[in-house]
């Protein structure tokens, strides 16, 4: 069967493609410079479509006509305005250009399919919208790989490792436009990466516009004689865009030149005359020193929650261009003290690791499938479910045991061939199993085909994707980057979040999830079912997550009316590229729901953004206090109400911004933050609940201990049963249900005792007179109902009550009864 073999790198700042061959990866160069990596810039220009060199080039004469950085806003619906096409194009526009112009260094035939790398934070919308401009670009498959679990290919099988116990490393990734951080673990055999950290908007770029913004405006201002200079080139009129794209440009040269050098002087040709100024490392550094810093809490976050001491990492290996910064490793080497590993081309080695990773993927894989020959009819067959070979992928050995069962006692001969002719077993007898140790080329995928043949020596089944890799590290399967999650209905009238897949499961995943409607939806009612699935943090707020796949069934669609308590049967999917598929069946009402997302663009507003930073600013000021129990959780309280607030501030300055993607950048932020505030000020409230419902449960104990009840008991069993899992799912509402549920035992306990309907006949007899629809009846009911309870007459005193609650204009709401929920689901 065929692999891949092909991977790319499509890289905010540089594009590169690789194949692998024969156990090795070889780079394509760009015919252009015949260099390894093709700058992912788009320019036009007469009528043409400029990619890579001659685009970028271009930003010094015609930088309105040139557009680069575009992988930053993957994934939203920003439009980039071309006035020489008078068109609008997206991010998947330009980047389908940059696909198609690598796909062209390979030259005929092309490449149908490749692996493609993305952020290890890329959320599921960016990873569907790579994967359209993929396709859109000319390939039939596309597959998907993170970029930390690239590098870590292309590290481990370049620098022929020799491995005697397990180690761990950190892959560093910080690129033009993103960072990401990964926590690897190694052995002589299996690479895998356990957990990873990122911004998807924290990148060279960022420091680029730094520059320009600190370092070039001050001077340009005063040579110019104007202010705001910044904001007069990102802002909505924009006057000086063309110069802040070339600005930018001259930004990112004395960048890759501080890295050489302690200071360099940049040169602008401007109307008003020559201008040259210095910039001196020392300043570049103190410029960059928050951006760098953001990488290193990223890191020490990682570690933290997976409670990894910094001296358990054996290494961190660098990869992104933003590495070749001194600054950033000499940060690196002070804050972690280990090796600080940059002997791989941090330029190249995703895409060299993205063409190991394609070499061991194969093709549209598809289930065993037998061919049977000719043969006499008593000659047993061998049906696909009975056929199973056993052995190892990936192997560090010369040779490789293969073990092949088959069933229904079948009697033959097999016969293995590695595909070069450097293997063949001939002909061998055997019954119902057989063991072969296969030799193997070293450094290389051995592919070996497999015959099954007949006691008459008619073949009856082959085989041909038997595939090793001897030498060479593979992966097993790709981390999940976030939770995905259900969004349901509780019982107190809110919804929380059900995980349905947690962070860093291994992809492809499915699962299949029972609920319950929880209201009753009538045909033409205009109530609707609402189905929604986010990505993010299955403990923070649903406002804090990604939605990535929403249905809404409206009453109107429904073949009959769904009643509150009917069963809803629900199916997830999630391909190793993150395809979501959605099954929904309710059999009581016939109903079948069969969807598939893979929305390509989310929208991101700042008012939306300040929104939200506001009420989490609300939320600490009025619940924060309350819930203050030590000084270092009002420390980290104050700090993140400090962050908000300078994340409010940035708003300000950034709703002048219509050129820059800042705006992304902050979103990002904001989600993690609220995600720490959620999760801090949520953990106090856990542990209130939890006290709460400790204690119900051990005052009913002790009840049913004195007082045995059969009824209660089973309730009571009932309502604790898998204690564990909800106590310590994070999940509020699933406490606070439980917490009701134990109300109401204790409410029916308390009614046990006579004497409560005494305590309840008085409630009624102080309410208002007015409130009843017959005061004249009501006092005569209260003077029977005093005299009744003199006696101790609780039969009489029940019949009172209840004549009482009838004649109530507005009976009183059940505190503890269940709530209707809103979305339909739970």
């Amino acid at each position: 069967m065929e692999n891949i073999n092909f991977g790319i790198d499509l890289g905010t700042t540089n594009s590169g493609i690789g194949k692998f061959e024969a156990g090795k990866v070889n780079i394509y160069k760009n015919p252009v410079g015949f260099r390894e990596v093709l700058p992912s810039v788009v320019a036009y220009r007469n009528g043409r479509i400029l990619v890579g060199d001659k685009a970028r080039e271009l930003t010094t004469m015609q930088p309105e006509h040139v557009f680069s950085s575009f992988k930053r806003k993957m994934g939203s619906e920003h439009n980039y305005f071309v006035s020489a096409t008078n068109e609008n194009k997206t991010a998947i526009d330009f980047s389908v250009l940059v696909l198609k112009e690598l796909l062209s260094f390979v030259g005929t035939p092309k490449p149908t399919a490749a692996v493609i790398t993305i952020p290890a934070s890329f959320g599921t919308v960016q990873s569907n919208a790579t994967k359209t401009a993929g396709y859109q670009a000319g390939l039939e498959e596309v597959v998907l790989l993170q970029e930390p679990i690239a590098a870590c290919l292309a590290y481990a099988n370049t620098q022929n490792l020799s491995l005697d116990q397990e180690k761990k490393w950190l892959v560093y990734d910080f690129g033009g436009g993103t960072f990401d951080v990964a926590l690897v673990r190694i052995n002589h055999r299996e690479l895998r990466v356990l957990d990873h950290e990122g911004n998807n908007f924290l990148g060279g770029l960022d420091i680029d516009n730094l520059m320009l913004e600190h370092l070039f405006c001050p001077v340009l201002e005063q040579q110019m004689g104007i202010t705001n200079l910044w904001k007069q080139m990102v802002g909505a009129d924009a006057p000086y865009y063309k110069l802040f794209v070339e600005l930018l440009y001259k930004a990112e040269e004395a960048k890759k030149e501080l890295s050489l050098k302690e200071e360099v002087y940049v040169e602008l040709d401007m109307p008003e005359g020559f201008i040259e100024f210095p910039i001196s490392r020392q300043a570049f550094n103190q410029l960059i020193e928050q951006k760098v810093e953001e990488t290193i809490k990223l890191t020490k976050s990682l570690l933290n929650k997976n409670q990894i001491e910094d001296g358990a990492i054996e290494r961190i290996v660098l990869v992104g261009g933003t590495t070749y910064i001194p600054y950033v490793r000499e940060t690196l080497q002070q804050q972690f003290n280990t090796i600080v590993d940059s002997s791989i081309d941090p330029s190249t080695a995703i895409m060299v690791g993205a063409s190991y990773y394609a070499g061991t993927k194969n093709r549209q894989p598809k289930e065993i499938k037998i061919e049977a020959a000719t043969a006499p009819a008593a000659t047993p067959t061998v049906p696909a479910q009975e056929i199973k070979l056993v052995y190892e992928v990936n192997s560090q050995d010369a040779e490789e045991l293969i073990t092949g069962v088959l069933a229904n006692n079948f009697s033959g001969y097999y016969r293995l061939t590695r595909t070069d002719g450097g293997f063949d077993t001939g002909l061998i007898a055997f019954h119902s199993k057989f063991n072969e140790f296969v030799k193997l080329v070293p450094k290389a995928i051995n592919q070996f085909q497999l015959r099954v043949f007949d006691k008459f020596q008619q073949m009856v089944l082959e085989k041909t994707d038997i595939s090793i890799n001897h030498g060479l590290y593979n992966i097993s399967g790709q981390p999940l980057p976030n939770d995905i999650c259900l969004e349901i209905d509780d019982t107190i009238g809110t919804t929380y979040l059900e995980r349905i897949f947690k962070k860093n499961d291994i992809l492809p995943l499915s699962k299949k999830i029972y609920k319950t409607a929880s209201k009753t939806i009538m045909k033409g009612s205009g109530e609707q079912l609402v189905i929604n699935v986010v990505e993010g943090l299955a403990a923070a707020s649903p406002a804090s997550n990604v939605c990535i796949g929403y249905i809404e069934i409206s009453a109107e669609e429904l073949p009959a009316n769904l009643l509150k308590g009917t069963d809803i049967e629900i199916s997830f999917k999630v391909s190793e590229s993150r395809d979501l598929i959605i099954d929904i069946f309710i059999s009581s009402i016939g109903l079948e729901i069969n969807q598939v997302f893979n929305a390509t663009s989310r929208q991101v507003s700042v008012r939306k953004i300040q929104a939200e930073l506001e009420n989490a600013l609300q939320k600490i000021e009025r619940d924060g206090p309350d819930l203050i129990d030590t000084d270092s959780m009002a420390q980290t309280l104050e700090e993140l109400r400090i962050t908000i607030i300078e994340l409010l501030e940035e708003l300000i300055h950034l709703e002048d911004d219509f050129i820059t993607d800042k705006i992304y950048n902050l979103d990002e932020r904001k989600i993690k933050l609220l995600q720490q505030v959620d999760g801090l000020l949520r953990n106090k409230e856990l542990y209130v609940e939890i006290e709460e419902y400790q204690g119900l449960k051990t005052y009913i104990r002790e009840h049913l201990l004195l007082n045995p009840d059969l009824k209660i008991d089973q309730v009571f069993q009932t309502t604790i049963k898998n204690e564990a899992q909800f106590l310590n799912s994070g999940q509020l509402s699933l406490i606070k249900a439980k917490i009701r549920d134990l109300h109401r035992l204790v409410r029916e306990i308390y009614y046990q005792n006579d004497d409560s309907y005494i305590e309840l006949f008085y409630q009624y007899s102080y309410i208002d007179a007015d409130s009843y629809q017959d005061p004249d009846k009501l006092k005569v009911l209260i003077e029977r109902g005093q005299i009744a309870c003199t006696k101790k007459d609780y039969t009489e005193v029940k019949a009172i009550i209840s004549q009482m609650y009838n004649l109530l204009k507005v009976k009183p709401e059940d505190s503890l009864r269940d709530q209707n929920g809103t979305l339909g689901l739970k």
